[in-house]
């Protein structure tokens, strides 16, 4: 079968476009790599503990997560999940999933905190005997980089509205 002119252009057009989006993506990192191996940190400076965790709660709940049983130097969030994250994450008949959050606090020096956290997928959230934590696919890493992304903006512009 003879390709026309404009099947051979869009198909080395598409091919392009892969090559060129392989190239970005290859070497893309958080930029916060060589101080946290969570899924998501942001690095914070000049701001007392208990400003950040005012932040980093505010963040959360306007993103409609509702805060857990907490430890000390950690901070639980949890929502319920989506349908799709029940098919990924779950089975059938043991009912949803939820979201859980874990963000942490530590410092890097003296005017430097790391804020950095992990997510998990919660199946049983109900029953604290049966409940299970799975941790998120990488690919939710955008997801939690972009919550602690929105804690470095309230701290930056106290006030302020966050939400695009």
């Amino acid at each position: 079968m003879k390709l026309g002119p404009w099947s051979t252009f869009a198909a080395a057009c598409s091919l392009a476009a892969c090559a060129l989006a392989a190239i970005l993506t290859a070497g893309c990192r958080s930029p916060n790599r060589d101080v946290s191996d969570r899924m998501a940190a942001i690095i914070v400076t000049n701001r007392p503990s208990k400003d950040i965790e005012a932040a980093i709660r505010a963040a959360f709940t306007r993103n409609e997560y509702v805060e857990g049983k907490s430890e000390e130097g950690m901070l639980v969030f949890e929502k319920q999940g989506s349908i799709m994250s029940g098919i990924f994450y779950s089975d059938w008949y043991s009912g949803g999933v939820w979201e859980r959050i874990k963000v942490y606090q530590r410092e890097l020096d003296a005017n430097r905190t790391v804020v950095e956290c992990d997510g998990y997928m919660v199946g049983e959230h109900e029953d604290p005997l049966f409940a299970t934590e799975k941790k998120e696919y990488k690919t939710k890493r955008g997801h939690c980089q972009k919550l602690l992304n929105e804690v470095a903006l309230q701290l930056a512009h106290p006030g302020g509205n966050q939400r695009d």
